[in-house]
């Protein structure tokens, strides 16, 4: 009876990471096919014509998506809610928005942001967060503001809607520079003039340009191993 020869272990490793990439590739193609048919979906159970566009809600939370439709509602601007990033990636690739509001409290949405800095980098973004690293991370990647924890004050959030949609202030200078909201954007009426002129005076006031890590290069190449860990 012949013995069943063992395999080299050189080649018994080199087998064993073209299987491990081939299972990463397999679950990365599965996933960009459920990313692509999510427009798809929006479009069949929503409809096209009733995308209302100008803001957008990403969040899971029914109760927090509440409170800021009812605000939104009172200051007459239009919106559109999406329970993921997937979803709300869908949603941009629809709609024309001029905001997003991100809540970041339980699940990061990095791909929205990257999403947003790399193809829209007019929208601005107002990011719901819990702590202070990640709200100064949510700046960091070109945030127009946040807002902390999950009982934030609204009157905060009717702030920005003032500043960043009838003001159009490129950012929060008060966020951006570590200071707290005292609501002096829209109560001292500086234009987007304005803020052009102190970008010129301030040289520490640019926003920093991601780096090549920080930024997906090619969103149809096959994403590093660690892509799917984290994401919601």
């Amino acid at each position: 009876m012949r013995k069943h020869r063992e395999t080299h272990p050189v080649l018994e490793s080199r087998m064993s990471s073209v299987r491990r990439r081939m299972r990463y590739n397999r679950r990365w193609l599965e996933r960009r096919t459920d990313q692509a048919i999510i427009p798809l979906e929006i479009q069949e159970h929503i409809g096209i014509s009733n995308i209302r566009g100008e803001v957008l809600i990403v969040s899971r939370d029914s109760r927090q998506q509440r409170r800021i439709k009812e605000l939104l509602r009172s200051e007459n601007h239009r919106f559109d809610v999406a329970w993921d990033s997937d979803e709300a990636i869908g949603f941009l690739k629809l709609g024309k928005y001029r905001l997003v509001i991100l809540d970041r409290i339980n699940e990061r949405r990095r791909r929205v942001f990257y999403y947003l800095r790399r193809y829209l980098k007019h929208i601005k973004v107002i990011s719901i967060v819990n702590e202070n690293r990640l709200a100064n991370d949510s700046m960091k990647y070109g945030g127009y503001s946040f807002l902390l924890h999950r009982d934030f004050d609204l009157e905060q959030l009717r702030t920005c809607l003032i500043s960043s949609l009838r003001l159009h202030h490129p950012v929060c200078r008060l966020l951006k520079n570590g200071e707290t909201c005292n609501r002096s954007c829209i109560n001292s009426y500086m234009t987007e003039e304005n803020y052009t002129e102190l970008e010129a005076l301030d040289p520490n006031a640019a926003m920093p340009e991601p780096t090549d890590t920080e930024v997906p290069l090619d969103t149809m190449a096959p994403p590093p191993e660690d892509f799917f860990q984290g994401l919601g």
